[in-house]
């Protein structure tokens, strides 16, 4: 497993030895696109981190991963940053590389910090195993509640990416708790890199579902919808937080109309995020994903929790991220319950428009 070191030092700093953080995401595959603004706010905060005076009066030295987009690829990345003397693994994005990663890393006792993976399982009985993002049992409610209270739907449609976690269990949530007022008419599946959906589509065009859930990342969704608009389907598509703006290299203006989940709003109020935008976009220019504000949480928290721990020692790292109280991120105020998970994160419900997206509205838990 290759890697490479990003050294990100100030010249104040070069006495300390470094601190070493494994971080894991995609360089090459399918989720390299979603992984890319990963990468790059791990750089962003740690250069913030050691310009400021390093943590523990040490620079931070960075790690990085290529995980090739495969479970098999995270699980010889995590390895590798565990033999390379990480005491600490921030990734990945989705959620079956980050549950491969977190099985061995559970074993190695080395902490790691998941931004953007969303499936419950992935802390439960791990106590080493933390995410910045809420999970998918709180998205699938707040996208069946959003489609029976906002959108007025009583009839759906789910298709659902069966090579993908992170689309299987979203979708179990959506359905149970649309099913308790709606009607699920039908529920289609599909392969992961599938670019023809005509059979799928033309037995949905049949049952005219008031919505169509998508609950998988951009490629194949965009693909859906546009072709869905090309056969004269109207229903209205909902989608996850693993759309992005992105989907419109993929779907071009089909996609228009359609509504997705984030757990991270750039318009926010909150002074401290609108400081961090401004100082992102100066350096990228261009818009603050939401991969790299949920990263440059991931890096903040873990600094700050290493210098409580007044230690880089793994567990004592693990010891003071369980412990962590109102920490005050980007993406707002980070506590975390026993399993290791955010405790009342919001969701932010997006509409597609303008070749853009817009704030429709915010979904407290």
């Amino acid at each position: 497993m290759g890697f490479f070191i990003v050294m990100t030092t100030v010249l104040s700093l070069q006495a300390g030895e470094p601190i070493k953080i494994g971080v894991i995401f995609a360089r090459t595959g399918p989720a390299a696109l979603d992984s890319k603004a990963a990468f790059y706010a791990a750089r962003f905060a740690a250069d913030e981190i050691n310009r400021a005076g390093g943590v523990l009066e040490r620079p931070v030295e960075l790690l990085e991963f290529d995980n090739k987009s495969t479970p098999l690829g995270s699980r010889m990345a995590a390895r590798s940053a565990v033999e390379h003397g990480a005491v600490c693994v921030i990734g990945a994005v989705w959620s079956s590389h980050s549950l491969a990663m977190a099985k061995l890393l559970q074993k190695k006792k080395v902490p790691m910090i998941s931004p953007s993976s969303t499936l419950p399982e992935l802390t439960r009985t791990r106590n080493y195993i933390f995410r910045i993002c809420y999970t998918d049992t709180f998205q699938g409610e707040v996208l069946a509640n959003f489609a029976l209270t906002d959108l007025n739907a009583r009839t759906a449609v789910v298709l659902t990416n069966t090579n993908s976690r992170y689309s299987m269990g979203l979708s179990s949530y959506f359905i149970q708790h649309f099913k308790r007022t709606g009607q699920l008419l039908w529920e289609g599946d599909y392969s992961q890199n599938a670019t023809d959906f005509s059979t799928l589509l033309t037995r949905m065009q049949g049952v005219a579902p008031d919505v169509v859930f998508v609950p998988d990342h951009f490629r194949e969704s965009a693909y859906i919808i546009k072709q869905a608009r090309t056969m004269g389907i109207k229903s209205i598509f909902l989608g996850g937080d693993g759309w992005e703006e992105c989907m419109y290299r993929y779907g071009g203006d089909a996609i228009h109309g359609s509504y997705h989940t984030t757990a991270w709003d750039p318009d926010t109020t909150n002074e401290k995020a609108r400081r961090f935008v401004k100082r992102y976009a100066d350096k990228t220019n261009g818009p603050v994903e939401a991969e790299a504000a949920r990263t440059y949480d991931a890096m903040l928290l873990l600094a700050d929790a290493m210098e409580r721990a007044g230690s880089t020692d793994p567990g004592s790292i693990r010891r003071a991220l369980a412990g962590t109280r109102n920490f005050r991120g980007v993406t707002g105020t980070i506590s975390f319950d026993a399993n290791g998970d955010p405790i009342n994160r919001p969701a932010i419900i997006l509409k597609f428009e303008n070749r853009g997206s817009v704030r429709y509205k915010r979904v407290n838990p």
